[in-house]
């Protein structure tokens, strides 16, 4: 299983980000295409299917993964980790057609082997660049291939990613993940020297600074069962001086939540504490919303054949009633049968540069082989 090992391990070494995976997509495309598969892409951005005979809207399954890479803090010029263990992913979508068509299974005929582009709701400037140029509709990658009818073929979707359970071998499934909505707050004031004249200035980064303790107040308004969660973010002004009142401001936060309306309700509270925190201070605020993505729902028939599988290979299961983090995967779950794999073999600092792999076997090898077993198990059951 070393080639697996291996791909895991070049995979890491070049991480990109979200629509820009180049090098990504042709490690990808060799391994499939060494391995007798035939690749199909979606348009003028990385991502693609991969299938025995090339024609990907003809499979009942799809199993997918991610591609992209968050930036790591500090790095300049500006570098990328696959600190959401997004390699893995792809590794286990490798290494999973790599065994069927070794082992000469004949379900392998059935699926589509899918590589998505741009999961990290991130670096919003550079795919807007994208958009403009006609070449992406959706600045998230499934949102993106959603409207390209790609997830409108499949019966069945499976997705998967690296967990932090503190097992060294273990699947595990989450039921339910929060959707989320995204907010920008610019606040807008007025620049005079900060210790001559600060009285004929209006102070930006106070109407924001003023406006992040009204988010931490409001914080005991959410409900426990709605999973409210918000993480804003002060920016000011590049190279702001020290000696300058700054007139520019922006706080930026998602709102996430098990509950579509609970999200709207959340979003409306920050919106007129924006508005009645800038006011204090004499400065005036434009807010931006942007919809993220919708609530991740598993479906219960393609958990519990999980469960059944995990159980018959002896191989601990983990059920996650719900987390609190996001995907895009959720859009799809929205529209069809779906279900998230939790692969063991990281730390489980997620977002974090000290993310790493503490286990290759655990964390390429042993999910790739459990998820050959997974798929004779399910195909047969559902395409009767």
């Amino acid at each position: 299983m070393e080639p697996i090992i291996e791909l895991g391990r070049i995979l890491w070494a070049n991480a990109e980000p979200g629509y820009l995976e180049v090098k990504t997509e042709e490690i990808l495309k060799r391994q499939f295409t060494a391995a007798g598969f035939k690749i199909e892409k979606f348009g003028d951005f990385p991502g693609f299917a991969a299938t025995v005979d090339g024609d990907y809207r003809s499979k009942r399954f799809a199993l997918i993964s991610d591609m992209d890479a968050l930036p790591l803090p500090g790095s300049v010029p500006e570098k990328y980790i696959h600190s959401c263990g997004h390699h893995v992913q792809m590794t286990v979508l490798a290494g999973t057609a790599y065994l069927l068509k070794e082992q000469g299974l004949s379900i392998v005929d059935k699926i589509a082997f899918i590589a998505v582009p741009a999961e990290e709701y991130i670096d919003f400037k550079k795919r807007e660049l994208l958009r403009k140029e006609g070449r992406i509709s959706y600045l998230s990658g499934k949102l993106e291939l959603i409207h390209r009818n790609v997830f409108s073929y499949p019966d069945y979707v499976i997705s998967m990613h690296s967990a932090a359970f503190d097992k060294p071998r273990y699947i595990s499934s989450v039921l339910k993940m929060s959707g989320f909505k995204v907010l920008t707050f610019v606040f807008k004031g007025k620049a005079a020297h900060g210790g001559a004249a600060p009285h004929l200035g209006i102070n930006a980064q106070n109407a924001a600074s003023l406006f992040l303790q009204a988010c931490a107040f409001l914080r005991e308004s959410f409900n426990e069962e709605d999973h409210i969660r918000i993480h804003p973010i002060l920016k000011l002004a590049r190279n702001q001086s020290v000696n300058l009142i700054p007139d520019f401001a922006s706080v930026e936060t998602y709102v996430r939540g098990a509950d579509t309306k609970a999200v709207d309700s959340t979003v409306l509270k920050l919106r007129n504490a924006a508005e009645g925190c800038a006011k204090a201070i004499g400065a005036d605020v434009e807010v931006t919303i942007e919809d993220g993505y919708k609530p991740f729902k598993a479906d219960l028939q393609l958990h519990n054949l999980l469960k059944k599988t995990a159980e018959e290979e002896n191989i601990p299961f983990i059920e996650e009633e719900y987390s609190s983090a996001s995907s895009d995967v959720g859009n799809i779950s929205q529209l069809k049968p779906t279900i998230m794999l939790g692969l063991p073999g990281a730390n489980g600092k997620f977002h974090n540069p000290d993310f790493k792999i503490v286990d290759e076997e655990a964390a390429y090898v042993f999910p790739a082989q459990f998820m050959v077993k997974y798929l004779e198990k399910i195909i047969p059951t559902l395409t009767r």
